[in-house]
């Protein structure tokens, strides 16, 4: 009787639900006033502020992400100026698969919405702008657009803006304990000693290297057997340091990164003399544990063993 009472329960707020329902207007997938929208955006790329004129109501309310001003139709013409000033190459394209909506509302009116891509290169800074936004615009009775709401992430315009401060980022060492552990770790390797290696390292290491695709990285145990290969195939290998490491303190990240530049010698078993200049970069975590290793080097050394073992 419980079960049966739960489920008269359960099918009256099903009906009352459905009863709820009120269409309060149309969707549109094809409207005229798509034209407008386009016209708009196709006269702010090419700054014709007539076109513009002709399209927006005396008085237009402005939001960004959530943060509403009304202006006049010369205000808002005015703030739209900064975006030639600004960017060069300008351009305002569809954020396909995306498309824009007319929604015509029985209460509230005609509205558009999109999602759009605007892109360009701010011309002070050398930033390239390819910024993802979401759009809704209202028309006025006369059919002009009385208010605009976007809705974006603003970190390119922070970066935009500090890219013309001068800032510092950090502190540069010449000498640090993580330039020792830089140099005993590759003294390690060249010694193929493999236990000595494994205490300098996070277990969650990533390794890349420039032969790797973009994005593709090895864990640890993938990178030990990376190591073994090239030591079975290579004997005498040393690494001669050029010049001096670096061990950078990265402030906006909280990371310190090890620089530090060589020259790998072997003799290959194939009879081979190998030597190769490269650059390692070393991140470190706050336990003193490398956490990321990268390493750079040519591609022309591939047709040495240690080449063909370090591309696999």
């Amino acid at each position: 009787m419980k079960k049966l009472t739960i489920l008269m329960v359960l099918v009256f707020i099903g009906l009352l639900t459905f009863g709820q329902e009120k269409k309060n207007g149309t969707v549109y997938i094809e409207h005229p006033v798509f034209q407008k929208v386009n016209a708009f955006w196709a006269a702010l790329t090419s700054d014709n502020k007539d076109a513009m004129s002709n399209l927006i109501a005396d008085s237009v309310m402005v939001s960004l992400n959530g943060n509403h001003q009304k202006n006049t139709k010369a205000e808002f013409l005015k703030g739209l100026d900064w975006w030639n000033k600004e960017f060069e190459n300008l351009k305002v394209v569809a954020d396909t698969p995306a498309y824009a909506d007319a929604i015509d509302y029985k209460k509230g009116g005609l509205w558009v919405q999109d999602w759009l891509r605007i892109q360009g290169t701010d011309k002070e800074t050398g930033i390239n702008l390819d910024l993802p936004m979401h759009n809704l615009y209202s028309f006025n009775k006369a059919g002009k657009i009385s208010s605009m709401h976007h809705y974006f992430n603003n970190d390119v315009f922070e970066e935009i803006q500090e890219s013309k401060l001068t800032r510092e980022n950090g502190e540069v060492y010449i000498d640090h304990p993580y330039i020792i552990k830089a140099r005993k770790l590759v003294n390690a390797f060249c010694a193929k000693d493999l236990e000595a290696m494994l205490p300098f390292y996070d277990p969650k290491v990533s390794f890349s290297n420039l032969t790797m695709k973009m994005g593709q990285s090895n864990n640890l145990e993938a990178q030990k057997k990376e190591w073994q290969m090239i030591w079975d195939n290579n004997d005498n290998i040393k690494m001669k340091q050029v010049g001096y490491p670096d061990c950078i303190y990265y402030a906006k990240n909280g990371v310190y990164t090890v620089y530090s530049w060589w020259v790998f010698t072997a003799d290959a078993k194939d009879g081979t003399k190998v030597k190769m200049p490269m650059l390692l970069t070393q991140t470190f975590n706050d336990d003193g544990l490398i956490v990321r290793s990268m390493g750079y080097y040519s591609s022309n050394h591939y047709e040495h063993p240690v080449g063909k073992m370090a591309k696999k």
